[in-house]
């Protein structure tokens, strides 16, 4: 189970070097700095490891109004965690956006409930 949500860390933290790396060549952002990519790992890493948590507490129901109930009540704090790190670490990147959305991605990696017949 671990080794699932390291994979996915893995995979979204490479997209997002990826995007960044782009990001300058194609849209004239700034080049990505060590600290930049030390500040998309940290955030990266507590949206997946805020995601992962939550699906312990509360596991992804099956598709309806119970998904939606759960996601209005994981972003509040995801957004409030990524403001945080913001602030804290006074980063250049997108952590109030980016820990929420990692946090809701995270549970499709978890294990799923069991259904019984």
């Amino acid at each position: 189970m671990p080794l699932l949500y390291l994979r996915f860390y893995l995979g979204s933290l490479s997209f997002l070097f990826a995007f960044y790396l782009l990001g300058h060549y194609l849209l004239g952002f700034p080049f990505p700095t060590p600290t930049t990519l030390l500040h998309l790992a940290l955030g990266a890493g507590a949206g997946v490891g805020l995601g992962a948590l939550y699906h312990r507490v509360w596991p992804l129901p099956p598709p309806g109004l119970g998904r939606v109930v759960r996601l209005f009540v994981l972003l509040p704090p995801a957004f409030m965690l990524g403001i945080g790190l913001l602030v804290l670490l006074q980063a250049q990147v997108a952590l109030p956006y980016l820990v929420p959305l990692l946090a809701w991605l995270t549970p499709d990696y978890g294990k799923a409930p069991s259904s019984s017949p």
